[in-house]
This record gives structure tokens, sequence and C-alpha cells, in this order.
């Protein structure tokens, strides 16, 4: 069984005084989780078709979601992370009348004139219904104006389930969730897989509103202290986890099974630290037009420097060009008010990658940031900065093409490298980047190096919310601020 209420439903008759989920607040069992969603839906019935949901992820964030799939209402995420002005779009493109929230986000859009009413806590019966209704799902895009992708409840459960089936989720799973549930992936690994098996979450916020080291302490502490056995990061908190664990800072449980990764690739260095450290990272690919998850190493069956073989149900084909296609019944229906989207089951992702003669998928980087040089090689950026963030030092990099048809890079140091990069000089930093790109071919090794503070991109909003580089920007704020080294001298600047 799929559909993620009837799978509630059954857990709260079956099972209706285990703990289901737990928040900073408290915790609820199957049971009345259950009740709390059918009051709310009872409550949402009279309410506007069209309603956004704002709050960190919580017990009432989750209800609500629930509530809006038993109304069969169309309900639009509003990230945390999204600036005001997103915020606002989204409201106005999506039609938005009226805003569910947390009493902490009530006044987060004041100026924007829409109704606003808190998450009720009303309880009633609960019987066994289906999901209906719709999700409008907004991609923040490298150009800062959010898309809505349409999702209805046949994408999301097809996807559930067929994580279900790879991941071989279990009652006695403990899905430690530190991502907000705004995203399309936190809110089918971390709501509605515990319904379907019958596990349990802890929903954990503040770990990702924490900064510096502190992340990566907390995080850690987290996972002591919850004995977890999933969990789904992005690579800079695989990144910040694996470090303070390898300097003993704090302990990997062996409850763990399965830590996915997804948002970016990771360096197959950082994951073997991780797995020799104890923590099971696999990798996984997938787009929220492609109801969020596309292909996943399963546990056994993980293949390095692959993000494993697509989802049953899904088929993935290679283009000439070397573009991903994805044909499911998990993509979505489109993106709201636009042509451009995804149309009958077909999506053109715009990634390019390859498959092996065993069926796992390979992820080379995105089609439009491909670099072509002036003597004709294509270079994907990714791959590049995917091999310099390797180092333990390297947060973050950004490769981009140079004026003189050379590459050009730019890198935030994380903070284990912040003390080694005051001291960083021009001729380390280049024997660094040669070191690590000893396996690249020369003409993709950059020649122009930039470090850079540990925050600038994100401070100077050449990031998008989450957390992808902007690259057009990007290049117009540094065209004539790299660092210019190549084998015939070391420095001709020193590194600013």
């Amino acid at each position: 069984m799929s559909d993620v209420l009837l799978a509630l439903y059954r857990q709260a008759s079956q099972q209706h005084h285990q703990t289901a989920f737990t928040d900073p607040a408290g915790s609820i069992d199957f049971g009345h989780l259950a009740r709390r969603v059918a009051g709310l839906a009872a409550t949402m019935s009279a309410l506007p078709d069209t309603i956004g949901l704002l709050a960190p992820s919580s017990i009432e964030w989750l209800v609500a979601d629930l509530a809006g799939w038993m109304a069969g209402k169309t309900i639009v995420p509003l990230p945390h992370f999204f600036s005001d002005q997103q915020l606002e779009h989204i409201v106005r493109d999506a039609s938005v009348d009226l805003i569910l929230s947390d009493l902490a986000s009530h006044d987060r859009l004041g100026a924007v004139g829409i109704r606003r009413q808190p998450i009720g806590r009303e309880e009633m019966a609960a019987e066994a219904t289906a999901m209906s209704g719709r999700r409008i799902v907004y991609t923040s895009g490298s150009t800062g104006t959010p898309k809505g992708v349409i999702l209805g409840a046949g994408q999301i459960c097809n996807t559930s389930a067929a994580l279900m089936q790879v991941t071989k989720a279990h009652h006695h799973d403990r899905h430690l969730s530190v991502l907000p549930f705004s995203l399309l992936l936190e809110s089918i690994c971390g709501i509605y897989l515990p319904i379907l098996a019958g596990g349990s979450c802890i929903i954990e916020p503040q770990i990702v509103a924490a900064s510096g080291p502190e992340i990566a302490v907390q995080l850690g502490e987290a996972v002591e202290r919850h004995c977890p056995t999933t969990l789904v990061l992005v690579p800079q908190l695989l990144q910040a986890w694996t470090m303070v664990a390898a300097v003993g800072r704090v302990s990997i449980p062996d409850s763990l099974r399965f830590v996915a990764t997804g948002g970016a690739a990771i360096p197959d260095a950082l994951a073997e630290r991780a797995w020799e450290l104890g923590i099971p990272v696999h990798e996984g690919y997938g787009l929220t037009e492609c109801g969020s998850v596309v292909a996943v190493n399963a546990p056994g069956m993980r293949r390095s420097a692959t993000v494993g073989r697509p989802l049953p149900g899904s088929k993935v084909s290679i283009m000439a060009d070397g573009e991903i296609v994805v044909a499911s019944t998990s993509v979505a229906d489109g993106y709201l008010n636009r042509t451009d989207g995804p149309s009958d089951g077909v999506w053109h992702t715009g990634d390019i990658g390859a498959l092996d003669s065993d069926g796992y998928l390979q992820i080379a980087g995105r089609k439009d940031n491909l670099i072509v040089t002036t003597n004709g090689r294509n270079i994907s950026p990714e791959w590049i900065e995917t091999m310099l963030i390797a180092d333990p030092r390297i947060a973050r990099a950004v490769v981009l093409p140079a004026a003189d048809g050379f590459l050009a890079a730019l890198l935030e140091p994380s903070a284990l490298g912040l003390a080694w990069s005051k001291s960083a000089t021009a001729a380390t930093l280049h024997k660094l980047v040669t070191h690590l790109l000893a396996t690249a071919p020369g003409y993709a090794i950059p020649r122009h190096l930039r470090l850079l503070s540990a925050t600038e991109l994100a401070e100077t909003r050449l990031l998008t919310p989450n957390g992808k580089p902007r690259r057009g920007d990007i290049a117009k704020r540094y065209a004539d601020k790299f660092d210019i080294l190549d084998d015939e001298t070391e420095t001709r600047h020193a590194v600013l």
C-alpha cells in the first residue's frame, strides 16, 4: 500500500500508541497523529483551495501537509530559506489565498496582505481516506526566480513506494530529519516513508540553522543521541560531519544503515572516509520535476562514482549529446503558469550523464554549465569542482571560464581550513590544486585561482537558496579578480 494517508490509518489502527514523530516540542503517536490530521482536514475543507504552508520542520508542519492531502487542497510549501522577495513571488504566482503558519512565522509575510492562520490542533476520529489534491513545489533555480512544479498524489505515492522498496525501509527504522520539510526529498524520507513503513522520525530543525563548526558538532551529537538508522544529507553536511568524526569529536553509532546524499556530487575520497568511519553513504540523484528521486545506490548494492540505478518504474536514457532523459509515472505534471515544464511523463533533465553496463547512472554536470575552451574541449565544471573539494580544507569550489580561454576557480575554505586559508600563498594554493587534479587532463586544470573567505559567496548573494552557485553572476563579479597561475611562474599576484 503506497498511499500515505491509508497507511497512516492502518498504523493508527494497528499500533495506536507507537511514537511516530518527535520534535523539540514533544512527540506524537500514530493514533493522535491520525486524529490531528483528520481534525485539521475538516477545518481546511472550508478554507480556500490554494493554501501556503510556512513553518519550520516540525510536527505542526507535517500535520498541515498531511491534512492538505486529506482535504484535497493545493498546498504550496513556503521554504524558510527563501528570501522575502522569493516568497512574495511564490504567493503571487500560485495565487495563494491563505497561509497556514506556526506562531513564530506568522508575521514573516505581513506586507503581502494574504490572510494567515495558525496551524490548528483540532482532533477528530480518523477514517480511511486516500490522498487527493496536489503540491506546488518551488525550485529556486540559478536565476533566483522560483518555478512551481506541479505534483499530484500519484507522483508522490509512486516515488515513496519505489524508495521504500529500494532502501528496504521497515518498522524498526528511526529517521533523523535535519533538512527542511519544504524540500520534497525530506518530506518523502522524513514523513511519508516512516508512515508507510510504520517507523519513526526525529525532527531536529535547528541543526541547519547553526553556523560554522557548530553545524558539524550539532549534527554529530544528534546522531549520537538518537541513534537513527537513516538520514538524508547534502554534501556540505556530510563533509562537516566526517571531519568532526575523524578527529574523535563525535562517534558514529552502529545503528546507521543508510545515509543518503543528494543535491550535488561528493568526491570519492569523502565517501571513502565516511565509510571508513562507519557512515554508510549512498549517493543518489533526482529532481523535483521527477518526483524528487530518479536513482539511488541501494543498501548492499552501492557502486562508487555512481548515483545508483534508476528507481523501479523509472526509465533513464541518454541522448546523443549526453543529456539524461527520465520517463516515469513520478514525473511532474508541468510548471505552474509556464509551458516549458515536464509533460506526458517525460523530462529532459538538462543534466549530462552516462549509464554503465550494469545500469548504474553517472552524473557529469549540467548541460548549460558546460564550458567550451578555445581549443574546443568540453568541460563540465562540476567534474573539476568535485575533485577540488576532496580536500577537507575546501568547502566549496566554483569553476568558470576565463577570458584567455583557460579555466578559473574560486575556492571557499571549510571550518577545518580556516586557519590554513589565512596563511595560504598563491604558490601553496597552486600546489594544492595541481595535486588534487593530478588525474585530470591539463586543459581541465584552472590557471586562474582565487581563495575567498568562508562565507563570501553567500554574503554577496551569489548562491541560490539551496546553496548552488549563480555562475553567471559569479563570473561577472570576479572576472578580473583572479590570481594567474601556470607552470612557467609560480606566482604573478598574491592571494587576496
